[in-house]
């Protein structure tokens, strides 16, 4: 993309979720219930849930003019799973991809997937921003977070799906996402999608959670 300053933000509103906001719309991904904490609510264009599950699929939580399902407008679906066992264990995961102001973003959702190169391949479509999960357990860990980041190439790799202040669920925090890129940048809840953050070499970071 032309590295140029954009008037995005992105918000992370906790677990999966985030609120992210261009000239062109607004999404928030993944609302979530039911993990300790609340979730705050956002007004937006779109909302989208990788799978049904009740930390994920909380549209109650937000106020969207659009519910996406799979593939339509801005959003290109991307299915895979949410276990290492071909969705016998927990069902389907889908990834999202999604262009906005010109910055394309991948977001992975509760992929369960251990790291291989076929499935790397299926989701490496060049994004900008790629948002991951690293707490383990029903996804991915923080190893496999980062293989996956370092094969897709993001500029910016966001951590998610961890356990931060106040959940309950049976989740590691961040800290081998940390350890295994040798130490991620720590931003604030909500941050301006800079030239800077999209510039040089692989970035890695992981957001404070909003508040109610």
């Amino acid at each position: 993309m032309d590295m140029k300053e954009t008037n995005i933000t992105i918000e992370y509103l906790g677990h999966s979720s985030f609120f992210i906001k261009g000239g062109e719309f607004s999404v928030v991904t993944d609302p979530y219930a039911g993990v300790g904490y609340d979730m705050p609510r956002r007004r937006c264009d779109y909302v989208i849930s990788s799978h049904g599950h009740f930390d994920h699929n909380n549209f109650g939580g937000v106020d969207a003019r659009v519910r996406v399902d799979g593939s339509m407008g801005p959003f290109t679906a991307i299915g895979c799973f949410h276990d290492d066992a071909g969705g016998a264990k927990r069902g389907a995961d889908t990834a999202y991809c999604f262009v906005l102001d010109g910055v394309k973003f991948l977001h992975l959702g509760d992929l369960g997937e251990r790291f291989d190169e076929r499935t790397a391949r299926k989701l490496d479509v060049k994004p900008d921003v790629l948002f991951v999960p690293v707490g383990g357990n029903y996804t991915i860990n923080g190893t496999q977070a980062v293989e996956y980041a370092r094969f897709i190439g993001a500029k910016l790799t966001v951590a998610m799906h961890f356990a931060c202040r106040g959940c309950k669920i049976d989740i590691s925090d961040e800290s081998e996402f940390v350890r295994v890129v040798g130490g991620a940048e720590r931003l604030p809840s909500e941050f301006v999608l800079t030239k800077e953050l999209l510039s040089g070499p692989q970035r890695f970071v992981v957001c404070e959670r909003a508040t109610v």
